[in-house]
């Protein structure tokens, strides 16, 4: 595994509520500071920042996800339902290796103030794992 130097990226978690009544939720990484690029996304069946420490949850990686997504909320296009922001903040790489990723994850909260959060995704193809660590 390698090290990366630290660099802040924005992250957003959005709820995807389906035309069918079905939902989960969309966690969306930045792969640069600004955010002007496609963003990472994972499909999760939960929020990632209510995980503590030594919970597991299963992730599929989809396709990456238009920058606008940062901050959009409404309707999804091709009557695919509509997206609500949850929790955005930003997120620092620690260590990247082929199949795993370190990262802390500070999101924001009311009054300033930030939650921090250590997670390691591990790449298993289409399903993956966040595993929650100790901040």
């Amino acid at each position: 595994m390698s090290s990366t130097a630290p660099e802040d990226r924005p992250t957003v978690q959005l709820l995807h509520e389906l035309p069918d009544g079905s939902a989960h939720v969309d966690w969306m990484l930045a792969t640069d500071p600004q955010g002007e690029r496609p963003l990472i996304t994972f499909r999760l069946p939960g929020r990632v920042d209510e995980l503590e420490s030594g919970q597991v949850m299963e992730a599929h990686r989809i396709v990456d996800h238009r920058p606008a997504y940062l901050t959009y909320e409404g309707p999804v296009s091709g009557d695919r339902g509509t997206v609500r922001r949850l929790r955005g903040g930003v997120v620092r790489t620690i260590e990247h290796g082929e199949e795993t990723w370190s990262v802390e994850v500070l999101w924001e909260e009311g009054g300033g103030a930030q939650i921090r959060q250590r997670l390691r995704i591990e790449q298993r193809g289409a399903v993956s794992r966040i595993v929650a660590e100790n901040a």
